[in-house]
């Protein structure tokens, strides 16, 4: 009983608090709310590249004022598959969801903040953590890069590792 005690208190006090998004009010915002247009159901339209993104990233769903649920990770080509099926739902009026471009995906990272870098009024409850592209790494093994929210660097990733998606569709 005292052993389990200790050990709970010990595991307990290893566990990290939880650290709210930080922003630096000195540099300048590279994505603005003021460049989103909210279309009310759960897209949003980026007004500078007229791209159309799910607020949510998938997994999670859009309750009309935030996202609500849990996340889900997928391996590179059941995240393509999972989009495939938005296409035939006609999710939020489009079906020409795909995963995003390294370069697509590295346009909506708020420079200005970290964990996680990205606007969190137009992207409510983004996890600290990476997300899919469609840009392939060349390589022996098969790769694709990721952009991770904490941050907003850049990394190669194995298709079969676990990352979550937020698609991207043409307006």
């Amino acid at each position: 009983m005292l052993r389990t005690l200790i050990i709970s208190f010990l595991l307990g006090s290893l566990a990290m608090p939880a650290m709210a998004q930080k922003c630096d009010s000195n540099k300048a915002a590279t994505a603005p709310m003021s460049r989103f247009k909210d279309s009310g159901n759960g897209t949003i339209t980026d007004t500078q590249t007229k791209y159309v993104w799910l607020r949510c990233a998938l997994g999670m769903h859009w309750n009309g004022t935030t996202c609500e649920g849990k996340t889900l990770t997928y391996d590179w080509n059941s995240a393509n598959n999972v989009i495939d099926e938005l296409n035939a739902k006609k999710l939020g009026g489009h079906s020409n969801w795909r995963l995003p471009t390294q370069a697509e995906l590295q346009g909506i990272v708020e420079q200005q903040c970290f964990k996680p870098a990205i606007n969190l009024k137009a992207f409510p409850f983004t996890p600290e953590s990476g997300f899919w592209t469609a840009t392939v790494s060349p390589g022996f093994n098969p790769r694709a890069m990721i952009v991770h929210f904490i941050h907003g660097q850049e990394y190669v990733a194995n298709k079969s590792q676990a990352w979550r998606v937020r698609p991207i569709a043409d307006e």
